[in-house]
């Protein structure tokens, strides 16, 4: 699907926790003003989960850690496809729609198969291609210091040793579920004003 077609031009910023994502999307969304519209790729479905198992559990367990990655995965996607269905018009009214995360954080974060992947990643080619789908790669020790400090679920609840090994295999996971997906890698280890005038000449760039 082209932005022609579809009227509007999609960047996605991908990345493990603490790689400066949204913090990067929101500036590069205020540069743009009316242009541009922040998004998140299935908005409504963690909620959901968190109401479901995070809350009855007075943040005990994460929902991650109890409904099964491909339940999640089958639910994000579908989650997705409504959100273009039914905002596409109100998406139409900017030149670009910049989303924290895309599809490549389901393969990371949501392991486990089922009988049913083959079907969902049919239904996952119903969405769109980004114009530009950004790999704010940053090491694990980095991201681990700003998970530690915006004070993160997994912070509170997790000895710094754990938090970084689950960092490192979120990010082997990225290098495995974008390997042959067309992506420009930025590096999020650098300041958040070097990360952000990268991204947006990358922007500017596509047009």
């Amino acid at each position: 699907m082209t932005a022609g077609i579809r009227g509007f031009r999609i960047l996605a910023v991908e990345g493990i926790d603490g790689s400066g994502k949204t913090t990067l999307v929101r500036r590069v969304a205020e540069a743009m003003g009316s242009a541009a519209r922040m998004e998140r790729l299935s908005p409504h479905m963690g909620g959901v989960f968190r109401e479901l198992v995070d809350s009855p559990a007075d943040s005990s367990v994460r929902y991650q850690d109890v409904i099964p990655g491909s339940l999640r995965r089958f639910a994000y996607v579908a989650d997705a496809i409504s959100q273009f269905h039914y905002l596409d018009s109100a998406y139409s009214g900017h030149d670009w729609v910049l989303f924290d995360r895309w599809l490549p954080t389901y393969d990371v974060y949501c392991e486990g198969e089922s009988v049913h992947d083959e079907w969902c990643r049919e239904l996952a080619g119903l969405l769109p291609v980004p114009d530009l789908l950004i790999r704010l790669r940053t090491s694990p020790k980095v991201a681990a210091g700003r998970v530690r400090s915006r004070g993160d679920w997994t912070a509170d609840h997790w000895s710094p040793q754990r938090l970084l090994e689950d960092l490192t295999r979120l990010d082997l996971g990225y290098d495995r579920a974008l390997a042959e997906t067309p992506h420009v890698v930025v590096d999020g280890d650098r300041g958040a004003d070097a990360v952000y005038e990268e991204v947006l000449g990358l922007v500017r760039a596509v047009g």
